[in-house]
């Protein structure tokens, strides 16, 4: 049976950025998901569409069809006046961020300055271009 929209697919995968191995499934614990109801993304999606039982095949996810572009205006300078007083910022360190609208983001900050600080709230995989070696275990109705 061919992986169409609405199938239950069972896959091991892992996925390279820049040659480097950046995620895998763990044996014995293949990710399960449901083609075209968006739970992973796009591009792997699309690529995965077809397949059957047993396939392996090296899927090629572009930005835009992943985490998006990176984007500049994602990078938040923070007056240091507007943290909190019981942190103390250091590069690297995540900082969680509320809209207006009540939504919930997460941020890492990039760079530490006397006045301010830099916030990025890209995805980690934004602008990546990411490798997916898959083998589909299992497709179901």
């Amino acid at each position: 049976m061919a992986i169409k929209n609405g199938s239950t697919v069972t896959l091991d995968y892992k996925v390279y950025v820049d040659g480097q191995l950046v995620d895998q499934t763990s044996p014995g614990e293949p990710l399960v998901y449901t083609q075209g109801a968006g739970q992973i993304i796009p591009g792997l999606e699309k690529g995965l569409e077809g397949l059957n039982k047993g396939d392996k095949k090296e899927v090629v996810v572009q930005p835009s069809e992943a985490y998006g572009e990176y984007s500049e205006e994602r990078v938040l300078h923070i007056p240091r006046e507007d943290l909190p007083e019981d942190i103390e910022p250091q590069v690297g360190m995540q900082l969680q961020a509320t809209s207006q609208s009540g939504d919930m983001y997460v941020g890492v900050i990039s760079e530490v300055l006397p006045d301010h600080i830099d916030v990025d709230f890209n995805h980690p995989m934004a602008g990546k271009t990411l490798v997916f070696e898959v083998e589909v275990q299992d497709v179901k109705e």
